[in-house]
């Protein structure tokens, strides 16, 4: 395993030359999901529970199509720690390869954010002035409790994407076996990578967050750098990875 600040700079230094095809990827995602968001809010204005139903339900598959874009950015990102060509045209390959795996995959990710963020929307909608702040209480709970799952599970399963780019014969629930094998003794070490690009995001703030789209683009790199780390043997050349024992 790479130790985590060579990995950084092996990931800054695949990126160099790359940064405006990434940003605009970024960019890319960020409107696509603001567009589906805000469209929801138009199409489904919440003014009851059924509604806050429909709309929570119609949030969480916007969140799983995105997963086809999820998955188109993780194999850009593979081919530029890899040093294959990369484009911006690789966000299409989600939708070309195994689009259905990609959403399938996505569902526990959305299902947690979902749990996470709901609750307290919910309470702004509906409670916000009530004097009773026992629903504000089991709000916040179970916003915790969605936060904690979404964290968990992001640090587990952050492989998945890369694997079924590397894997794409193999089923969702045996790429999320094998991304929690990978990850069995390196979760701290992953946790600890994406914490310490924590600052640069809270300077980034300072200046109108145009910094931040260089950050999420090395966090991005860093990530998939970390499956290149786990998954190759010293000589390993930069092609799509076959697999070993740990991976069966």
């Amino acid at each position: 395993m790479t130790n985590l600040f060579e990995l950084k700079v092996f990931s800054r230094a695949r990126l160099t030359g790359k940064y405006g095809m990434t940003i605009a990827v970024t960019l890319t995602l960020l409107a696509c999901s603001l567009f589906l968001s805000l469209l929801v809010d138009q199409l489904v204005p919440v003014s009851n529970i059924a509604l806050f139903a429909a709309s929570t339900f119609a949030t969480f598959l916007i969140d799983l199509l995105l997963g086809t874009l999820v998955s188109g950015e993780a194999y850009l990102y593979m081919n530029i720690v890899y040093d294959r060509e990369a484009s911006f045209g690789d966000l299409k390959q989600g939708f070309a390869e195994h689009p259905e795996k990609a959403m399938l995959l996505r569902i526990p990710f959305a299902a947690a954010a979902t749990l996470a963020s709901s609750p307290m929307v919910f309470y702004q909608i509906f409670y916000r002035n009530t004097p009773d702040r026992s629903v504000l209480f089991y709000c916040m709970l179970l916003s915790a409790a969605g936060l904690a799952i979404e964290v968990i599970l992001e640090l587990v399963y952050s492989q998945v994407f890369y694997l079924l780019h590397d894997f794409p014969e193999r089923r969702t629930t045996e790429l999320f076996s094998a991304s929690a094998r990978l990850m069995r003794g390196h979760i701290g070490q992953y946790a600890l990578l994406l914490l310490s690009y924590l600052p640069w995001l809270f300077l980034s703030a300072l200046l109108f967050f145009i910094p931040a789209l260089f950050v999420v683009s090395q966090i991005n790199a860093v990530q998939a750098a970390f499956y290149r780390s786990l998954t190759s043997k010293p000589g390993d050349s930069p092609v799509r990875y076959r697999p070993t024992s740990h991976l069966r």
